[in-house]
């Protein structure tokens, strides 16, 4: 619905742009259209089915390209989503701006209850100095940087991941985190 109203939008400002430039053309050619020979009718004719045709072509091609766009798209957010580990995105006050359904799983939440919060609530309070310190390192350096510690499950003992993260921009030029995040608890008790 929206796509529509954008699309009417944009069509009807095109409509009164090209009635505008129509008029600005006429008025330069000084040409009334009544003096036109049927010849010069004709032309004017074949040039806007000419023109119709183009535009008919063009419109098939954006469609195409929105079309592979859109199939891009869903197999991004698929490979994103179902990933073997964890991805985030943070920003630098470090509040979850982006988070897979891999990282969700692995701390046992929905990804609408973690958007927007800070991802130091998943950190068990004795290891946040740790996480504070890497992304603070990261923002002021753009070095990236690594490091372990142990994140809080509900109703689970808590376990320890990696994060990796490095610095990147969003979409309006702002820095970002981004990291990924392996669940290392089997191989930690291994080491143990």
């Amino acid at each position: 619905m929206t796509e529509e109203r954008n699309h009417s939008g944009t069509t009807g400002t095109l409509r009164q742009r090209a009635e505008e430039a129509f008029r600005e053309k006429a008025a330069v050619m000084g040409e009334d259209v009544a003096a036109l020979t049927s010849e010069e009718v004709q032309r004017a004719f074949h040039e806007l089915q000419v023109h119709q045709i183009e535009l008919e072509m063009q419109n098939e091609e954006l469609r195409q390209a929105q079309m592979q766009l859109d199939i891009s798209r869903d197999r991004y957010f698929d490979l994103y989503d179902l990933a073997p580990v964890g991805y985030f995105t943070l920003s630098e006050a470090g509040l979850i701006q982006e988070i897979n359904l891999t990282a969700c799983t692995q701390v046992d939440k929905t990804r609408d209850t973690l958007l927007k919060q800070r991802f130091s609530s998943l950190i068990l309070p004795e290891d946040q100095d740790i996480f504070f310190r890497h992304r603070k390192l990261l923002f002021e350096t753009g070095v990236p940087q690594a490091c372990e510690l142990r994140l809080m499950k509900k109703d689970a003992a808590p376990f320890r991941v990696r994060i990796d993260s490095m610095l990147a921009k969003d979409t309006n030029g702002i820095p970002v985190c981004r990291a990924t995040m392996i669940d290392i608890n089997d191989r930690k008790k291994m080491d143990a």
